[in-house]
């Protein structure tokens, strides 16, 4: 799975789901709900997808991750022009990616439980660092306000991962919405 799909939200989603009798329709419904997200980082890409050849294009969609289409976002607003950047991080990305899941089969269970160790911290570390390097200053803090409200309204009232999506999408309809003044 980790060789096939680099969407580390989705194969958490499938492991957390996965039962004797798999529930096949809720692990797929959930997880195109979680990874709806890369419609809009597709979005976001578009101006610099627009200039390269279609095998480029879509060959780097299938090595976007959250970190390097992060990387790639300040890439491109420091003036950098690169069609290999978001493909070459993402190799890199999807190669320590498998490795790691190899070393995590055959060695994972020697860890025990890891947040014992604060290893389920990591996730949300990372995108701590990913959300500060996006960080535009003040003119980022209303539609960032919105996205976190909405979160974490959400997280509150909805079951499962709505609140990803419905934060993200309201932090880009407010976003939108300045830009369309």
């Amino acid at each position: 799975m980790s060789a096939t799909v680099l969407a580390g939200a989705s194969q958490v989603v499938a492991v957390e789901l996965w039962e004797p009798s798999i529930p096949v329709v809720a692990i797929i419904a959930t997880t195109f709900i979680v990874n709806l997200r890369y419609v809009l980082m597709g979005a976001a890409l578009r101006p610099w997808f627009s200039r390269l050849p279609p095998m480029q294009a879509y060959g780097s969609v299938f090595f976007t991750a959250d970190e390097n289409w992060a990387l790639t976002m300040g890439h491109l607003r420091s003036g950098g022009h690169q069609g290999a950047y978001l493909l070459g991080s993402g190799l890199a990305i999807w190669v320590f990616w498998v490795a790691a899941t190899w070393v995590g089969a055959v060695g994972g269970g020697a860890i025990g439980e890891p947040s014992s160790y604060g290893l389920d911290f990591i996730l949300v570390a990372v995108f701590i660092v990913i959300a500060v390097g996006l960080w535009e200053g003040r003119s980022s803090l209303l539609p960032w306000a919105v996205a976190g409200a909405v979160a974490v309204l959400c997280a509150q009232f909805l079951p499962g991962r709505w609140y990803i999506l419905l934060g993200g999408v309201a932090g880009c309809l407010v976003e939108v919405a300045r830009f369309d003044e």
